[in-house]
């Protein structure tokens, strides 16, 4: 856990951490009174969490840090250290929870935009308009930003970022699956993990010179995604 004052980690207190399981195994009567409690404070507590997510996302895209101080985004949020502390046990967990914030938003966008598509074809270039639309406009510049950051928490956070990738993954992963007729995904997972590595090549070009993707970009990385959803690992 991290030290409020310093952001330095602190060794955990294995021995209260089992005791406080043990007393909650024998004592159900008081596991309720907490779980009552819990419940009662359950939409206050949630409504803490998306301030801190926001002010930490927003600081992330204005500053360029990929951690920013938690002082900062304490007072972002405006909320206190003891608040924090409540809800995450670490400034860590709180990135993760940003990002995981991201790419669940991502995803529901990203499905919404492929139920609309009546082949599996349509809903593969679905999915690449989906991904790549918020690099084509100048009102996302804080996603954008936090894109560039990727590989670093990659580094940082490498399960939590890999199980987010395949969040984002598996609705594409799907559509070439059915477009070859394929009861084994392990050829579309390839091809969807090439598309996917397209798309963020393109986002971040762009990106790192300072503009937008361009309508040329996106007919580009839809033709290829065609194309290798069509033709590549396929079996025939």
């Amino acid at each position: 856990m991290l030290n409020s004052e310093n952001d330095t980690f602190a060794p955990l207190e294995v021995g209260k951490v089992a005791s406080a399981q043990q007393s909650r195994a024998n004592n159900p009567i008081a596991a309720a009174a907490i779980d009552r409690l819990f419940d009662k404070h359950r939409g206050e507590y949630f409504a803490e969490a998306q301030r801190l997510i926001q002010a930490c996302s927003s600081l992330i895209a204005e500053t360029g840090q990929v951690d920013p101080p938690v002082n900062a985004i304490l007072e972002r949020a405006g909320l206190g250290t003891r608040a924090f502390y409540r809800l995450f046990n670490s400034k860590e967990e709180l990135i993760i929870a940003v990002l995981q914030d991201g790419t669940t938003w991502k995803t529901s966008y990203i499905e919404e935009q492929m139920a609309t598509a009546s082949t599996p074809l349509e809903r593969i270039r679905a999915w690449v308009g989906a991904a790549i639309f918020p690099y084509t406009q100048d009102a996302s510049p804080g996603h954008r930003a936090i894109l560039l950051h990727t590989y670093r928490w990659e580094m940082m956070f490498p399960n939590e970022l890999a199980a987010m990738r395949e969040q984002l993954l598996q609705p594409l992963v799907q559509a070439i699956a059915d477009l070859r007729g394929e009861d084994d995904s392990k050829n579309a997972h390839n091809a969807a993990e090439i598309i996917y590595d397209s798309f963020f090549g393109v986002a971040c070009r762009a990106e790192a010179h300072k503009r937008m993707v361009d309508p040329n970009e996106v007919t580009a990385l839809t033709q290829t995604a065609e194309l290798v959803a069509t033709t590549l690992g396929a079996k025939g």
